[in-house]
């Protein structure tokens, strides 16, 4: 069972945050009008995450303390419940309409000075956390690993109507491993239909798309920031070959995706890939996309 009644409190020391609520945030009741008031209080306490780095990819373990500081039971007849969510974020708060990346129903009854402890182990990459950081960053540079914030909210859909609403969240700190993605060229040969000798490119990392004019004598560097993926996804593409519309032409040139990432305490983990791309005749166009893992999966 991920939860056990208890009266004593359970301290895990741990560096990462999670956040736990019964409301929207802030003191008070509820500003839900039809979420009638109650002498419920819940408040979160003893909140740990572990480890204190990790890839989305990774299993983080967040516990903690649901307590009732009311004088009412919660969840006092058989069906009631109240979810409790779990979110990444730069700055320890909850997006409007965020789902986090796991939401969990709590049941069992609650009495009036009594507690719950919580325990769950799960990836922060699940749920909606991808879509709302496709790389994650908090510094200018955004060199990974950058620092985030895991966040527990007790209450996650504000179905209980509290004393006190601004004791529901909590959060710890964890440093964010993400990728870094360089793509380097040393040039292309022919000319394209748009402009001067090179290679028009279009080089993405799979969300970001960069377009770019690659001239044949000169180095070309794209790099991209701390992506929430162990996979690296690079497509290189060649557009509009001038010499591929002669017989036997070609356009082409070399290029080396490179991958980094690095886990607080552990080793840089780089790998290099070669990607030799080239269009031929009579297709004026080439993609030559890349697919590969970034590190171990037990980095």
């Amino acid at each position: 069972m991920p939860f056990s009644r208890k009266r004593s409190f359970l301290f895990v020391p741990a560096p990462l945050l999670l956040l736990l609520c019964a409301c929207h945030g802030g003191g008070g009741s509820t500003d839900e009008p039809d979420v009638p008031l109650s002498n419920i209080d819940l408040k979160v306490t003893n909140f740990t995450v572990s480890p204190d780095a990790a890839d989305p990819e990774d299993a983080i373990t967040v516990s903690g303390t649901i307590q009732n500081l009311g004088t009412e039971t919660a969840n006092p007849v058989l069906g009631d419940k109240f979810l409790v969510g779990f979110n990444l974020s730069q700055d320890g708060t909850f997006e409007l309409d965020e789902q986090g990346f796991l939401q969990v129903p709590i049941s069992a009854p609650i009495p009036p000075g009594e507690s719950l402890d919580f325990s769950y182990t799960v990836p922060y990459g699940d749920g909606d956390t991808l879509s709302i950081y496709a790389d994650f960053c908090t510094s200018d540079d955004c060199v990974p690993p950058e620092a985030g914030v895991i966040g527990v909210k007790a209450d996650f859909v504000d179905a209980i109507g509290e004393n006190d609403e601004g004791n529901n969240f909590d959060f710890k700190t964890i440093d964010v491993v993400g990728t870094r993605v360089a793509v380097t060229s040393a040039g292309c040969n022919f000319g394209t239909l748009q402009g001067p000798e090179g290679c028009d490119l279009q080089i993405t990392d799979g969300v970001t798309l960069e377009n770019r004019h690659l001239p044949t004598s000169s180095l070309i560097g794209v790099l991209f920031r701390n992506e929430l993926r162990r996979f690296v996804y690079g497509s290189v593409n060649i557009v509009n070959c001038l010499a591929a519309l002669s017989p036997n032409g070609s356009c082409g040139g070399s290029f080396t995706i490179t991958a980094t990432t690095q886990k607080p305490g552990l080793p840089l983990s780089t790998r290099s890939l070669y990607v030799p791309c080239t269009a031929y005749y009579p297709d004026i166009d080439k993609a030559c996309p890349v697919n590969f893992e970034i590190r171990d999966p037990t980095y």
